[in-house]
């Protein structure tokens, strides 16, 4: 099966991973890491969940809930410097938009924005970190937007009704780092899916 998609957006608003500039806040829509746990917890490898945190995930999993309102409002309000949905990890995806924008990205674990099953799950098993950082299947965006815009994304996020978390900033240089809350860097076997 394949499948082709056609659209078009007024010139100069479309939302590119290649506009990131260093300085940008990052920031992620929802919470991270549900489809990714979703698919674990269907495969029967993640245990010690309530059927609702069970069920909570799984739903994640089955049924993408990709952010159009907040991709348009940002293209329209031109908040954006960069952004592209989750689809294949946060790290890998964000990898992404810093070898597009020529730049590094550099992101705060403890910031990522969690659910209350995904916290279930880490609290269960802490070695899931890596699924909720590289696992992909979330389908929020991931955007980045200059320092000076914080007030302006908060009321953006208010008005489309969904909550939208800063958790870093690109910078000079190549690569994702994810720090944990001491500033240390968390390595990763795997930042996510890869198409090639």
């Amino acid at each position: 099966m394949a499948l082709t998609a056609f659209g078009e957006v007024p010139a100069g608003t479309a939302l590119t991973r290649t506009g990131a500039r260093a300085g940008d806040d990052i920031y992620v829509s929802g919470s991270i890491g549900d489809g990714a746990l979703g698919l674990k917890v269907l495969r029967g490898e993640i245990v010690g969940l309530t059927d609702a945190d069970r069920k909570a995930l799984a739903d994640r999993y089955h049924v993408p809930r990709p952010r159009l309102a907040l991709g348009q409002a940002l293209a329209a309000r031109g908040l954006a410097t960069a952004a592209l949905d989750v689809s294949d990890g946060l790290v890998a995806d964000l990898g992404h938009v810093a070898a597009g924008s020529g730049l590094a990205a550099e992101i705060e674990a403890q910031a990522i924005p969690l659910s209350a099953a995904a916290r279930a799950a880490l609290a269960a098993d802490p070695g899931l970190r890596e699924a909720v950082l590289g696992g992909g299947d979330d389908y929020e965006l991931l955007f980045m937007a200059p320092p000076g815009a914080a007030g302006a994304v908060a009321a953006l996020a208010e008005d489309v009704a969904l909550p939208v978390t800063r958790i870093g900033a690109m910078a000079a240089g190549t690569g994702v780092r994810v720090l944990d809350e001491t500033g240390a860097p968390i390595p990763l076997a795997k930042a996510g899916w890869s198409h090639f």
